[in-house]
């Protein structure tokens, strides 16, 4: 009595997966396939083992070999598709509309202008701590003063620049 070859698969296919667990599980792993796509990836490659069964001599290296194929092209793929590796929630910060160059352009002159309203102290003061970006004790050391004062300096110069701004323009 010869026994069909669908019986032949599945008594040799259970004891195969079972050997192999470990070693799909590594290869999963180490490619860094999502869990969600894993099970896709495993479908794909045993169906592809399924349909040459009969003419496969190592099946363990064929499944191994089949599922790295599979793993690799899913990486192909999506670096492929720029726009499905890019969250969409960043396309959507990117396309936000950009000012015009020109108007960055008459927003830094208008502010230079009002700028050179201020005493030399209030610029210095501002210029140290928005321009160059330190902290109003590092200010405070490099201009002699305690960082209380810088800090009541930096106000009055914030309110005068406000107040020049709000000004009707003569």
């Amino acid at each position: 009595m010869t026994l069909s070859p669908t019986v032949s698969v599945e008594t040799e296919l259970e004891p195969l997966v079972e050997r192999l667990r470990p070693k799909l599980k590594l290869i999963l792993r180490g490619y860094g396939i999502p869990p969600h796509e894993a099970d896709d990836l495993l479908q794909e490659a045993f169906l592809a083992v399924l349909g040459r069964w009969a003419s496969i001599d190592n099946k363990e290296a064929w499944l191994i070999g089949t599922l790295r194929h599979h793993c690799a092209r899913y990486w192909r793929q999506r670096r492929s598709s720029v726009l499905e590796a890019v969250d969409s929630e960043l396309l959507e910060v990117l396309s936000a509309p950009q000012p015009a160059p020109q108007e960055r352009a008459a927003l830094v002159w208008d502010l230079e202008s009002l700028f050179e309203t201020l005493s030399a102290r209030h610029r210095s003061v501002l210029w140290l701590r928005f321009g160059l970006g330190l902290s109003t004790e590092e200010v405070a050391a490099r201009l002699g003063y305690c960082p209380a004062s810088i800090r009541k300096l930096t106000l009055r110069s914030l309110a005068r620049l406000r107040l020049a701004v709000s000004a009707p323009a003569p």
